[in-house]
């Protein structure tokens, strides 16, 4: 009798996923596509921030946070949206989905803390990202209020991330280096790095703000 757990390129080979349908993309075509669509989202978006005045490190993190919306909303949005069914649909996000899973097949399984901590990603941070591009666009005062706190869901999403897995000896993940290295670790990194360095840029801009407010109202009083 063939054992249809076994079905599927995913680990462990005992997960059970009776409705998963191989992708008809390849993995070059996949992983074509997706980089394209970053390549042309960020070229658009730096079109656009060009016509401002804001200096070179404001246009890069206006370009961080339109990235974040569309993969956060769009993305893990259709993940969310999408989670028990994804592992039987033929859309190519889908196929992006699945491509992605070979290196956490959690995304395959409809696991509980991936789904929930993506539907917060993409409907709550997702919104809030093109919020805070919007707000750095305009050189709104109210942006580092913004950038602190979506980076802060997005360190504190990625952390759990991480370590729910690790902590249980990484039986999602597959042991391939590129997988592991490229897709598990180097395709989330980014939101421990970044988001770490916006909260600190963030956080001296909102204390110098309160600093020198501070101090015109100890004027004030003298």
């Amino acid at each position: 009798m063939v054992d249809l757990k076994a079905l599927h390129p995913y680990h462990p080979a005992g997960l059970d996923l009776p409705h998963y349908k191989a992708p008809t993309l390849t993995t070059v075509t996949i992983l074509a596509i997706f980089f394209a669509f970053v390549a042309v989202l960020l070229a658009v978006s730096y079109t656009a921030v060009s016509t401002t005045k804001l200096p070179r490190t404001r246009r890069l993190l206006f370009l961080w946070f339109v990235t974040c919306g569309f993969i956060h909303f769009g993305l893990e949005g259709y993940f969310a949206w999408n989670s028990t069914a994804i592992a039987g649909q033929d859309h190519v996000l889908a196929q992006l989905w699945k491509e992605y899973a070979l290196s956490d097949s959690r995304y395959m399984s409809n696991d509980s803390f991936v789904v929930i901590m993506e539907s917060v990603t993409a409907f709550v941070w997702g919104p809030l990202s093109f919020l805070t591009a919007y707000l750095i666009f305009t050189d709104s005062p109210a942006s580092p209020i913004f950038e602190f706190l979506v980076s802060t869901g997005q360190l504190y999403g990625d952390v759990l991330y991480y370590a729910t897995t690790l902590f249980e000896g990484s039986p999602h993940c597959s042991p391939t280096t590129f997988h592991f290295w490229f897709y598990f670790v180097g395709m989330n990194a980014p939101w421990i790095v970044i988001p770490s360095g916006v909260m600190l840029s963030a956080g001296r801009r909102m204390t110098a703000a309160v600093t020198a407010t501070h101090g015109k109202g100890r004027k004030k009083t003298l």
